[in-house]
């Protein structure tokens, strides 16, 4: 006689047995965690005969157990028969015995498979070296799989596999280039794994900011947002997967080194300065002759707009800046006057204020906002420049602590508006 299981390696749903209906039993967090021993006393016989499909099939089905089995002879799984081998009155089962039920039914213990995994994720740990941040997040999958929780996410290889690619990640790099390196497959990161490892981001990355992923598709149409998938974008390209390029872009009279090369004087480019993440990365600014202002600008429109003006270095900001422009900028402090003022000018909404409290926190602590008042936001909203405020925005909005914006955030939330800052032009 061959029983088949209720349930199957992998996810294909089987028939119904005693011994599954065992296993079932058994296959607690306690079990999965080694915890578990003694004696497990079955006696919903109702339970039972539903489970197996009759009662015909269930009394077959003990029988079959207590006389063809190891734990059968030796009594770990003892049957007691109202009357003999017609009726059930209950079943005691040792824990000792569910591995033997296991490999009768074809499907793998869950406390070996439990051990299973904590070898399989130790191993990927041990990859990592002393990264502080994923170790954590190594840590919490082993404390939850010790403790017999039932841990989907460490039975996919290939996510510890892509996670850990990004721990090495020394230079920006492509996204389909970066799947293509880690799967062979140069969409299968987008398609597959982009979001899983923004989860990953976003809950142990020390880049992260609250509600960072919030930015990339405020202000964009539902329809936009579904289509490009741009959640996350922020928080990928921190860890050094880019999804578009990255450049870094000024006007104003800041001066550069490349590596020991020759001072570069930017200041005769009056229309701009734009470098790549690879110059950014050899990159030292050493000069700001005469500058009396730092202005970070966080759309490309009002950015181009500004005019060259020698006393003044305007920056665009275009989101959140990546860690190789926050340790480039936050050498600007060290060579402007005491004297310069630091200004950021972005949307008035939930992602401007998240964006300038990122700039004041990490870079420019000087830094202070430039059109972003009460008085501002009222004034566009008489231009007709409002937009709706969403409401799952609105409830971020209301959470946060919006430091020198609050009175902008308050006025944000009586009006149920917010203002992009391309419309101030």
């Amino acid at each position: 006689m061959v029983l088949q299981g209720y349930y199957a390696m992998g996810k294909t749903p089987i028939k119904h047995t005693l011994a599954g209906y065992i296993i079932k039993k058994t296959d607690t967090e306690g079990y999965r965690s080694g915890k578990l021993t003694g004696e497990k006393h079955l006696n919903k016989i109702t339970e039972m005969i539903e489970f197996v499909g009759g009662r015909r099939k269930l009394i077959d089905q003990a029988r079959f157990i207590e006389n063809n089995t190891q734990a059968g002879h030796d009594g770990k799984i003892r049957i007691s028969w109202i009357q003999v081998n017609s009726d059930i009155k209950k079943i005691d089962c040792d824990v000792s015995s569910i591995p033997e039920l296991c490999r009768l039914e074809g499907v793998e213990d869950s406390r070996a498979k439990q051990l299973r995994l904590i070898e399989s994720v130790k191993q990927w740990k041990s990859e990592v070296g002393d990264c502080d941040w994923i170790c954590r997040y190594y840590d919490d999958i082993l404390g939850r799989l010790e403790a017999g929780k039932s841990v989907t996410e460490a039975e996919e290889d290939m996510r510890f596999k892509c996670i850990n690619a990004i721990t090495r990640i020394k230079a920006p790099v492509w996204e389909r280039v970066f799947s293509a390196k880690v799967f062979n497959d140069s969409k299968k990161f987008e398609k597959c794994y982009r979001q899983k490892m923004v989860s990953i981001l976003t809950k142990y990355s020390p880049y992260y900011e609250k509600d960072m992923e919030d930015y990339d598709t405020e202000g964009e149409e539902d329809d936009a947002k579904e289509d490009k998938k741009k959640s996350g974008l922020e928080i990928l390209k921190m860890h050094g997967i880019m999804s578009y390029a990255q450049t870094m872009e000024w006007k104003g009279p800041l001066s550069y080194r490349i590596d020991d090369t020759c001072v570069i004087d930017t200041s005769k480019q009056i229309y701009g300065t734009i470098i790549n993440t690879q110059t950014l990365e050899h990159a030292s600014p050493v000069s700001l002759a005469g500058c009396k202002r730092i202005m970070t600008i966080e759309n490309k429109a009002n950015y181009e707009s500004m005019q060259y003006d020698e006393n003044t270095l305007y920056i665009f900001c275009h989101g959140y800046f990546t860690p190789k422009e926050v340790y480039f900028l936050k050498k600007l402090s060290l060579i402007v006057s005491k004297e310069c003022e630091f200004l950021h000018w972005g949307d008035m909404d939930f992602g401007g204020i998240s964006i300038f409290l990122f700039i004041k926190d990490r870079i420019f602590e000087k830094l202070m906002p430039y059109r972003m008042g009460v008085a501002d936001f009222e004034e566009a909203l008489k231009k007709d420049a409002g937009i709706p405020l969403k409401a799952s925005t609105r409830e971020k909005l209301q959470k946060k602590d919006a430091g020198l914006l609050a009175e902008l955030k308050e006025a944000i939330l009586e009006s149920d508006k917010t203002i992009e800052q391309e419309r101030l032009l």
